[in-house]
């Protein structure tokens, strides 16, 4: 692809991501409004949110199969349609149920424009640019989770909430023929299908996860919820292990430590963010009565910061590698954090920021560059798969803090509200859990670690897991990396000679 092409897809597909990641936030800002229009509870409107996520934790892995079936650009485009009608659709939506298969209908859209756009990214650029185009891309999407709150939010105050899923419909729109117009990929048919049961399996374990991480404190059936999910997901692990083309190949992530220690990474990582957004926005409202608006301010510095400089973290990438980069971007995370369990009822507001800058830093420069660092431990037939496992541990890395968060919030609050009478043990159940988020970036700062030290004992010819790159081999062949376009399209097909090129 030439440059202009190159450059008209990023655009197209950076628009895209931008929509999305706006979507979801400002969905967020939208629930109370939406829940005063349609006369929902507030169990019923974080039914709204948990069906989302659940979607997302399930179609992230399916839509890597669907790659293999259809192809990474008919996936995108599928997908992308499918989010802009549920757009449509929410818009009259007339009673919470509907709004609920409607938002889980949209988070399948969602993954699928999730998964395939790191894959499209790898496939069209060529291996000098990924980083800077990933990080672009990373930009967009944090550029859209800020925007969210405040924008959502100001079109919910002035012309109601079902206005949000319609304004940028037309934006949405245009994005979707640019990427029909601009992204050219070979296709490549592969005899291959679903596989459904692995898919079923998968899907019941993580229903049961999603259910008990959302009425931990709540109900004390949570627990039992949350056995049986891992327990089912065990379960799936067997079932991956004897079908022929199965939804997650575990025998090849097992023999692949770096991936391995890559996604888990992803997971802690996301794990202390999303709680801390959570403890954030209580301790902004409920203790320093900040409006909801000055709040999501405040929190908006960490998205703020995450664009300016994930561009920055993937120019690094190209130059240094992407994994000193994350293991920066983890230490930056875990020092923003500790930073901010000092916080008190007298704490600066202008200190609070800062600790938010700090985070957005830590985030913009672990993000990308740990999602292209675990793409490009695999050969180009697993690319998808491993695109689709990054955004699904990212999501469970959110299930995990909605655990932590709540079971920590019942112990010291029981049934009281985050309220100045009970500022104290507010305060001292928010440390404790700061603090475990610290641990988490640590770990995940040991994790990145020993990916460094792995590709440095590869380089020494030590014999370990040394993962070639065989996407990019052909790239210097003068036609702008489209060795690593045909290697992406032709994943599927290599699967059957067990990944392997001729």
């Amino acid at each position: 692809m030439n440059e202009s092409g190159l450059r008209s897809s990023m655009i197209a597909l950076s628009m895209c991501n931008f929509m999305v990641a706006f979507m979801v936030s400002g969905v967020g800002a939208c629930l109370p409004s939406i829940g005063n229009d349609l006369h929902a509870s507030a169990g019923d409107l974080s039914l709204i949110s948990a069906v989302y996520v659940l979607s997302l934790v399930i179609f992230n892995i399916v839509a890597a199969q669907l790659i293999a079936i259809m192809g990474q650009r008919r996936v995108f485009l599928y997908g992308f349609a499918i989010f802009l009608v549920m757009c449509l659709s929410l818009a009259f939506s007339p009673n919470v149920e509907l709004v609920w298969g409607q938002r889980f209908i949209q988070g399948a859209g969602a993954a699928m424009v999730a998964t395939s756009s790191v894959t499209l990214l790898i496939s069209i650029a060529p291996r000098s640019m990924q980083g800077r185009l990933m990080g672009l891309l990373t930009a967009s999407t944090y550029v859209g989770i800020a925007l969210g709150p405040l924008v959502g939010g100001g079109i919910a105050t002035a012309l109601g909430w079902r206005w949000l899923f319609v304004v940028l419909l037309p934006l949405g729109v245009l994005a979707w023929i640019a990427m029909f117009r601009t992204v050219r990929v070979r296709q490549v048919p592969v005899p291959t299908g679903l596989d459904l049961p692995g898919i079923a399996v998968m899907g019941a374990g993580f229903v049961l996860l999603t259910t008990g991480a959302s009425c931990v404190g709540r109900y004390d059936f949570a627990g039992w919820f949350l056995a049986a999910g891992l327990a089912v997901l065990v379960l799936f692990v067997l079932v991956e292990l004897r079908v022929p083309r199965p939804v997650v190949d575990v025998r090849f992530i097992a023999a692949h430590p770096s991936l391995i220690l890559g996604l888990f990474a992803a997971l802690v990582n996301f794990g202390s963010i999303n709680g801390l957004l959570y403890y954030f926005m209580l301790y902004l409202q409920q203790l320093r009565f900040l409006t909801p608006l000055e709040a999501g301010a405040f929190v908006a510095l960490q998205s703020v910061a995450q664009s300016l400089l994930s561009p920055l973290a993937g120019k690094l990438s190209d130059r240094i590698g992407p994994d000193p980069v994350s293991a920066i971007g983890l230490a930056f995370s875990g020092a923003g954090i500790l930073l901010s369990s000092r916080l008190d009822m007298h704490s600066s507001l202008l200190f609070v920021g800062l600790t938010q800058c700090i985070i957005g830093v830590g985030l913009a420069f672990f993000a990308g560059p740990n999602t292209l660092s675990i793409v490009r431990s695999v050969d180009a037939s697993h690319t998808p798969e491993a695109s689709g496992l990054a955004n699904t541990m990212r999501t469970l890395g959110m299930l995990i803090s909605l655990i932590i968060v709540s079971a920590t919030m019942t112990r010291y609050l029981g049934t009281h509200g985050a309220g100045p009478e009970m500022a104290e043990p507010f305060l001292r159940g928010m440390r404790l859990d700061l603090r475990l988020f610290v641990a988490f970036n640590v770990l995940g700062l040991a994790l990145v670690s020993l990916r460094i030290l792995n590709a440095w004992r590869c380089g020494l010819g030590k014999g370990v897991d040394c993962m070639p790159d065989p996407s990019f081999l052909e790239e210097e062949d003068g036609n702008g990396g489209s060795g690593g376009q045909a290697g992406s399209e032709d994943g599927a097909a290599e699967r059957n000679t067990g990944g392997k090129r001729a």
